[in-house]
């Protein structure tokens, strides 16, 4: 092959290998705009698998929970794959609660594949009417790009028991699992979403501000106790370049928790993660899952105490 036939093909792999990062980057960084989350058919089949695992498992709790009203305070946090990606299982959660002070809880990690905030507003909708619940609403960049306006569950009839709703959280990406991108596919990933999603993120912002608000009304309404909550961002590679849009996001949520008077809750600088722990740009790995899920446990034991939900602990 001559010099020049290789420069030729070392150009071709370049440019394929740039064209499926990108693929990559819009797929972990989109939002599903459908009218339910059951309507799933239109997505790819890996999405739409990782949407059945996570929905199956969230539909199941929050059925049992109607169909039993729970005597435990119920703890539960909403958002998106980066939500579902950021603690280890609900159970070490559970026991983490208890070990940092707080009372026997149901907490469940309710993030699932491109949740949208129209979707968040069902789930609380569908949750027990009179339980002692606190609701951490887990808050990215993603959270604000989709052109969903409303949605609804279906939950399974008759509910299923207990034992078969898994505790374990079904992760997608993993150390040995997926293993992680690089930095340089990390920083180009980065490029891709301002040149991608930004413009959707701008687009769909108002929108899903007052989804957000509109979240916090039914929360306070049906007696539950919202928090917004920020989520994983890898930091170390994303720097001052989505500080724009995050500035924005941000502004938005310390204004509401102001409105309603709730918390806004941030780990983003304190967790300190490194890029190494992050499959990409949003989705922890272990042992950053870890860290991420102790301060968690942390802070929400010192809600409940703060709300008198841990009589009896």
């Amino acid at each position: 092959m001559t010099q020049d036939h290789r420069r030729i093909w070392m150009t071709v792999a370049l440019v394929a290998a740039l064209a499926l990062l990108a693929a990559a980057a819009v797929a972990c960084s989109a939002q599903a705009s459908g009218s339910s989350p059951t309507g799933a058919s239109s997505r790819a089949a890996a999405g739409r698998a990782a949407t059945d695992d996570d929905w199956s498992r969230i539909a199941g709790a929050l059925a049992w929970m109607r169909a039993a009203p729970p005597s435990k305070p119920v703890v539960v946090l909403l958002g998106g794959s980066a939500t579902r990606e950021s603690t280890i299982s609900d159970q070490s959660w559970r026991s983490q609660i208890q070990a940092d002070g707080g009372p026997a809880t149901l907490a469940w990690n309710m993030g699932s594949h491109n949740r949208t905030m129209a979707q968040n507003v069902a789930i609380v909708k569908a949750l027990p009417k009179d339980a002692h619940a606190v609701v951490f609403v887990g808050i990215n960049l993603g959270a604000f790009t989709s052109t969903q306006k409303s949605a609804t569950i279906s939950l399974p009839s008759p509910a299923p028991p207990p034992s078969s709703i898994s505790l374990q959280q079904p992760h997608q990406y993993g150390i040995s699992k997926t293993g992680t991108l690089s930095d340089a596919q990390k920083k180009a990933m980065l490029q891709q979403w301002l040149v991608k999603r930004y413009p959707v993120f701008k687009a769909n912002f108002a929108n899903n501000a007052r989804l957000l608000a509109t979240l916090i009304q039914v929360c306070k309404t049906r007696g539950y106790k919202p928090v917004l909550f920020e989520l994983p961002r890898n930091t170390a590679i994303i720097g001052s370049a989505l500080n724009a849009p995050s500035t924005r996001f941000r502004g938005t949520c310390a204004a509401l928790a102001r409105k309603y008077g709730v918390p806004w809750v941030s780990f983003v600088s304190r967790a300190k993660i490194p890029s190494p722990d992050f499959y990409d740009l949003w989705h922890l790995v272990e042992p950053g899952r870890a860290v991420w899920q102790k301060l968690l446990s942390a802070k929400t034991a010192a809600l409940l105490k703060q709300y008198g939900y841990d009589a009896g602990s």
